[in-house]
Order: structure tokens, then C-alpha cells, then sequence
């Protein structure tokens, strides 16, 4: 399937097509469908609801501080029926997480404090 075509399936499934999909599919358009086969193939697992994938999404974007991946995943949540406290929940969840990091991070300061 073309990349254009795969692109207009994207946004008519989640409501939109994120700016460096467009970007990429200039760039190297036979990449396009693999994005879009593995998306279909991670959201066709059957042990964690489409739901809780997104809201993974979401949180994974979070953490790893990437505002324009967070942002879409966000709006692609809110197309599936996501609630803004869903979403504000697992915001809250990867910031629990990632706060917890520091500590491990400091871990071996910490014990030369201590000895």
C-alpha cells in the first residue's frame, strides 16, 4: 500500500497523522508501512486492552519528555473514548515513575554519604 494511502487510513482511524510520520513518509515513504503493520500488530496483542496500550503511550511519551509524541498520543486517546482523568492518571503514574528514577540514580552517592 502507498504511504499516502496508509497516512489517510491513519487519520481516519485516530483522528490525525503525527507531523514526522508526514515528514518521514517524504523522506523514505516505503517506511510507512512498516510503522503502520507494526501498530496494527502491537494493538492486535491480545493481553492488554487497546485502552491501557494507548494510556502506555502516553506515559512512555511522558516520560521520556517527548512533547509532540505526547501531545498526538493524547489527541489518538481522546478519539478512542479516553477521559481526561484517564489520561491525567497515567501522566501522573509516569511522573511517580520517573520521580522514583532519581533516587536509583543517586543510590551509590547516597551510600558513600552513609559510610
Amino acid at each position: 500500500m502507498e504511504a499516502d494511502k496508509i497516512l489517510r487510513e491513519m487519520e481516519k482511524n485516530s483522528g490525525e497523522v503525527c507531523n514526522p510520520l508526514i515528514v518521514t513518509s517524504k523522506i523514505m515513504p516505503e517506511w510507512i508501512p512498516r510503522q503502520a503493520e507494526e501498530g496494527k500488530f502491537v494493538m492486535s496483542l491480545p493481553d492488554i486492552p487497546p485502552k491501557y496500550k494507548q494510556l502506555i503511550m502516553i506515559s512512555v511519551a511522558a516520560a521520556l519528555q517527548n512533547k509532540q509524541c505526547a501531545e498526538y498520543f493524547i489527541k489518538v486517546g481522546k478519539h478512542m473514548g479516553l477521559t481526561d482523568k484517564e489520561i491525567g492518571e497515567a501522566v501522573l503514574t509516569a511522573r511517580f515513575a520517573m520521580a522514583s528514577t532519581v533516587f536509583s540514580n543517586v543510590e551509590s552517592g547516597f551510600e558513600a554519604l552513609i559510610q
